[in-house]
C-alpha cells in the first residue's frame, strides 16, 4: 500500500503569516501579483527581524533573542517555497498568454481535409490519392523507429 501524501497546513512552513495577522497557504495564492506581493511583506518581516537582531542590546533578554531567531529562520524558511509558487504561476500565465503554435492548427486543417477525403472518395480512390502523394513527398511518408509518422 502506498502512502499518499497530503500537504495539510502547517504554520510557518506552508502558511505564511503576513504583517496584518492573516495566514495565507501558499498554494492558495492564485496570481503572481499577490505572490509578489506577499513575497514583498515576507521580505519586509526578514529585514524588520534582522534589525531588531542587530540593534539589540541586551535589555529584551536571552528568551526575546531567541524567540527572535526562530521567527527570522522561519521566514527566510518560508521564502523559497513562495518563490517557487510565484515560478509556477509566472509560467501558467506565460503559457496561457502564448498563441497557439502554427504547426498544430496546420497539422489539424490537414488532418480534416484527409479525413473529409476518405469519406467522400472510394476507397480505391482514397488508396490512390495516398499512393501518389508518397510518390510525391516520400519523406513525409517514411516510417520512424517501426511507426508511421
Amino acid at each position: 500500500m502506498m502512502a499518499v501524501l497530503t500537504e495539510r497546513p502547517i504554520r510557518g512552513v506552508n502558511v505564511v503569516i503576513l504583517s496584518d495577522g492573516r495566514e495565507v497557504h501558499i498554494d492558495d495564492i492564485t496570481t503572481v501579483a499577490e505572490g509578489q506581493t506577499i513575497l514583498d511583506d515576507l521580505d519586509g518581516a526578514i529585514l524588520g527581524i534582522e534589525d531588531q537582531l542587530a540593534y539589540d542590546d541586551g535589555r529584551n533578554g536571552p528568551v526575546w533573542r531567541k524567540r527572535a531567531e526562530m521567527a527570522l529562520k522561519k521566514k527566510r524558511r518560508q521564502r523559497p517555497g513562495l518563490q517557487q509558487r510565484i515560478g509556477e504561476l509566472r509560467r501558467a500565465e506565460k503559457r496561457a498568454t502564448q498563441p497557439e503554435p502554427v504547426t498544430s492548427r496546420t497539422d489539424a486543417k490537414r488532418k480534416a481535409f484527409v479525413d473529409a477525403a476518405e469519406e467522400l472518395l472510394t476507397p480505391e480512390a482514397f488508396t490512390e490519392v495516398w499512393a501518389r502523394a508518397a510518390e510525391r513527398m516520400p519523406m513525409a511518408f517514411a516510417e520512424i523507429g517501426g511507426s508511421e509518422v
